[in-house]
């Protein structure tokens, strides 16, 4: 099997794995109660804590509280800042999660700002942060890094831009592809009010998030309760998850150097594997959704999203399936719809041409091999689907 849809999910590695069936085993009492083994288990939570702290950079000034994934961590902090009539802003080019609790505020007549004519790139202008202030925007969602483009939304430069031209308005990222990919910087933090993180993101298990946010901040939970985590999300930490995310973090925050450089070679080999298909097939016209340079800075090195009318990428996908090789879309959260991506359409991209899409992402274990066999059996799928969607497309 060869595995190209990291940004969807990433299988535990041993470590990790390590750690969760030993708590399993080991860690079952409530660290809710007040005897010795659930004492024990409270603490486990607390070194876990301060782990994470370590490996993200995380300042004493910022809480940590653990959900169930991304997507909780994401409605607990824009719900629980701005609902029901707090004005939002985002890019329109967000995860689902993102974007449909702000579709939630419109029910309560409170429509957010939607800033999708400040998108370049897939990423924020800062130009448009201006425009923040007249509609007095409270809180800016982004996504720090894009699901489904790998375009960087930069904290520290979004932050200054909104400490210039819109003081006002507080700055919440969806971290949950950046985590283990990009590096953390102590100085972002002083600009992030929350920030959001999902454990099988980076090779840990599923049911387990983070949300990290500005202790300033009060926060009006989603899930009412037994008051755990100090009252902002109700619910028994389930310890054996915590306790292998954060061994998770930790060994993606000690290796990011090293993945860096590998996503970089895996990267650089399928864009130019890409090009010489399209020298060597004259139909094949390859579009790059994805920035193809190398600055960390703008782009995400383990995420390439490219287009190749009139193929669907759909078919092209499950052609790939059939050899053992596995690819995405875009967000799996929207993997069932039909429609085509909303963020391809975002960035300018026409209906066909998003269907005509693929996104490959990258984790550690992949190899260049993986890369020359998945170039192989692309070149090979679509010479095969090009007449049928030739035909299709000219009957149109």
């Amino acid at each position: 099997m060869i595995y190209l849809d990291n940004a969807a999910t990433t299988p535990i590695t041993p470590k990790v794995m390590d750690v969760l069936k030993e708590s399993m085993d080991s860690d079952f009492a409530n660290p809710g109660t007040i005897y010795s083994i659930g004492l024990d288990a409270k603490k486990l939570i607390d070194r876990a804590k301060e782990d994470i702290a370590i490996a993200l950079n995380i300042p004493s000034t910022h809480k940590i509280v653990f959900t169930s994934g991304g997507s909780e961590s994401n409605n607990l902090f824009i719900k629980g800042r701005c609902f029901p009539d707090k004005k939002v802003a985002y890019l329109g080019l967000e995860h689902p999660s993102v974007r449909e609790p702000l579709d939630y505020f419109s029910s309560f007549g409170n429509a957010p700002f939607n800033m999708l004519e400040y998108q370049t790139e897939g990423r924020l202008d800062l130009k448009g942060i201006s425009v923040l202030s007249d509609t007095r925007s409270k809180l800016l969602c982004l996504s720090h890094v894009n699901n489904e483009l790998g375009t960087v939304n930069d904290p520290i430069s979004v932050y200054e831009g909104l400490c210039e031209k819109s003081p006002d308005t507080q700055l919440f990222m969806d971290g949950v592809q950046a985590v283990g990919i990009c590096k953390l910087s102590s100085t972002i933090w002083r600009g992030l009010s929350g920030y959001s993180v999902s454990g099988h993101k980076i090779h840990g298990p599923k049911g387990i998030g983070l949300l990290i946010y500005d202790a300033k901040l009060s926060i009006t939970p989603i899930i009412h309760g037994g008051n755990q985590q100090d009252g902002v999300r109700s619910g028994t930490p389930p310890v054996p998850l915590i306790r292998a995310m954060a061994k998770a973090i930790s060994i993606a925050s000690e290796r990011i150097d090293e993945m860096q450089e590998h996503y970089d070679f895996l990267k650089n080999r399928l864009i130019q594997g890409l090009y010489d298909l399209s020298d060597h097939i004259p139909e094949l016209n390859i579009r790059f959704n994805s920035l193809v340079d190398d600055d960390h800075e703008r782009q995400s090195p383990s995420i390439v999203n490219f287009s190749f009318s009139p193929v669907e990428g759909e078919v092209l996908l499950h052609h790939l399936e059939a050899k053992g090789i596995f690819v995405g879309l875009g967000s799996a959260c929207s993997a069932s719809s039909k429609k085509p991506s909303r963020i391809l359409l975002g960035i300018g991209l026409s209906e066909d041409e998003a269907r005509c899409s693929l996104r490959i992402s990258f984790s550690g274990n992949n190899t260049i091999n993986d890369i020359d066999v998945f170039l192989e059996e692309f070149s090979r799928a679509y010479k095969n689907l090009y007449p049928t969607f030739y035909k299709i497309s000219k009957k149109m």
